[in-house]
């Protein structure tokens, strides 16, 4: 049931809200905002890859668990839980700039990082183009060239497609009330590195980032300021993506770990996404 319902937002609703997020009306100010973002995002998940590279080695980790941290350093719940938060924070015209953020990770999520999980079995994926080709994936460069060329769909076809869309965003709520409703709390509890993780996640990551961009803005590239530094400090300090529990299990790779991961830093995030929301306000003063 839950995993039925999981593929429909996959597959179904979340791509619906990706592509009505770019029927706006062409203009250079939000494709300049757009490039943006995409630059801030690659920056971070470039430093997100070095972090998790060399993050096991400093916890001294030897076994298979190894790829499930480092996964869940690199690829956090920036799509179930960041699209309904920025929502909220920024408004839902930020919604564009968040999928053109997200772009980096619709590619690596079950692809290269799904290979840094895989790696540590006998399962190791063969990495190609199609493993970089899923719904939001298509829904995001297609979105884009209708942007681009202003290409506005007739109104019956999006009236129909934007309330599936929309109904993404509380969809994504209840799965994930439904994933930690299944989660061991004995395993969650007694496991030191899933705290360190988490606080890696949740805290340290999304901290260094906010600081860093505050660091060039006040060097003065000023594009780094404002409504998009505080949507990517916000991205950036989701727990650890769902997807890693997920991947975990397909490949028999320390599935009781990535689900202790998924489920501790979700629960947490609770607490420490209201915090880092008043940081990132704070700095963009």
């Amino acid at each position: 049931m839950v995993r039925h319902f999981s593929r429909f937002i996959v597959n179904i609703s979340l791509p619906a809200l990706l592509f009505t997020s770019f029927q706006r009306p062409y203009s250079i100010e939000l494709l300049r905002e757009g490039g943006i973002a995409f630059v801030i995002s690659i920056f971070i998940y470039a430093m997100a890859f070095l972090i998790a590279w060399v993050y096991p080695k400093i916890l001294g980790m030897k076994g298979p668990e190894r790829g499930v941290h480092r996964y869940s350093i690199i690829i956090s719940n920036c799509g179930y839980m960041g699209y309904p938060l920025v929502e909220a924070v920024l408004g839902p015209a930020f919604l564009f700039h968040a999928v053109i953020f997200n772009i980096p990770f619709s590619l690596l999520a079950f692809s290269v990082c799904a290979w840094l999980i895989a790696k540590e079995g006998n399962q190791s994926p063969a990495l190609n183009w199609k493993t970089f080709v899923n719904p939001n994936v298509a829904a995001t460069f297609l979105g884009i060239v209708f942007f681009l060329l202003s290409i506005s769909l007739p109104d019956p076809l999006y009236r129909s497609l934007k309330p599936v869309g929309d109904m993404a965003s509380p969809l994504m709520m209840i799965s994930i009330g439904v994933t930690l409703s299944q989660a061991n709390f004995r395993q969650v509890f007694s496991n030191p590195r899933i705290y360190v993780t988490t606080a890696a996640r949740l805290i340290i990551i999304p901290v260094i980032v906010g600081l860093i961009l505050y660091f060039f803005g006040v060097l003065g590239l000023t594009w780094l300021q404002g409504p998009l530094f505080i949507m990517a400090v916000l991205i950036t300090a989701m727990p650890a993506g769902s997807s890693a529990s997920l991947l975990a299990s397909l490949y028999k790779i320390a599935p009781e770990e990535a689900s202790s991961l998924v489920f501790l830093s979700t629960m947490l995030s609770i607490i420490t996404i209201p915090v880092i929301i008043q940081f990132a306000n704070f700095l963009n003063h």
